[in-house]
């Protein structure tokens, strides 16, 4: 009776030009409507999930943004890893790696916050944040393997059968450490989604011109902002900064306009 109730519902709003959107939906709504059409544009069929952390945006993209595709998930925190590969273990499409995505190939100490979702390679500083300060704090330090993205792109396309792919990142402020180990991987990349810093939260943490000029100098262009967080103030902490090879998205609309041979 409730179902059928709140069909009904649902069809009323749609007659009167309304949409009914559910409470929890509200915060990342922007974002995921604006996934659905850019990943409709490129024809996403794989999500490289770079600080998945448990999982969280793996299970976004899936009950928010109603992707179907192939996800691949970087994991190198131990505790947070158990988590991803149960919460994995439930979708075939979604493959886990247990390692940490850089510039070089190695291994490094990873600082292990109170709050998982701050974890990161570089040092808190909480000078400019200090709400923060609490759960961004390391609790322990662990030293992870790191390789280049360069490196692992063909066992990830080999596993797919991939051809467009959607590069996220959120690896709290190493994300343009990630870029510098894919230099020859970007190209391929359709689009991509990193964290752009407006008030630093970790030392020697790049600001948000860096990582405009740093997408702009490998061809991205910016097709949109989202914050992530805000401080007490009101003051934006970071974004979610998404962006399209200009290059790639050329190359496919000339494809297209051209039609059939």
């Amino acid at each position: 009776m409730k179902k059928m109730l709140a069909r009904l519902v649902v069809q009323i709003a749609r007659a009167a030009g309304c949409e009914l959107t559910p409470r929890w939906r509200l915060r990342n709504l922007a974002l995921a409507t604006h996934l659905q059409a850019l990943f409709a544009l490129l024809n996403v069929d794989c999500v490289l999930d770079v600080g998945a952390n448990r999982g969280q945006y793996g299970t976004f993209l899936r009950r928010e943004v109603g992707y179907t595709g192939q996800i691949a998930s970087f994991e190198p925190q131990p505790a947070c890893l158990r988590d991803l590969e149960a919460k994995a273990s439930r979708d075939p499409l979604w493959k886990i790696y247990g390692v940490a995505l850089g510039s070089e190939s190695g291994q490094a100490p990873l600082n292990i916050m109170r709050t998982s979702e701050f974890t990161s390679f570089l040092s808190p500083d909480s000078s400019v944040v200090p709400m923060l300060a609490e759960r961004n704090t390391v609790v322990q330090v662990e030293t992870v393997q790191v390789k280049r993205l360069d490196e692992v792109i063909g066992e990830v396309r080999a596993a797919s059968s991939c051809r467009s792919v959607y590069l996220k990142l959120d690896t709290q402020g190493y994300d343009l450490e990630v870029i510098k180990g894919a230099s020859a991987t970007l190209e391929s990349i359709a689009a991509l989604q990193t964290e752009v810093s407006v008030l630093p939260i970790y030392g020697r943490m790049p600001d948000w011109l860096t990582s405009f000029h740093t997408l702009k100098e490998h061809g991205f262009d910016v097709t949109g902002l989202f914050p992530v967080s805000e401080d007490a103030q009101l003051r934006v902490v970071e974004f979610d900064c998404v962006a399209i090879n200009a290059a790639l998205r050329r190359r496919l609309g000339a494809r297209a306009d051209s039609g059939p041979t």
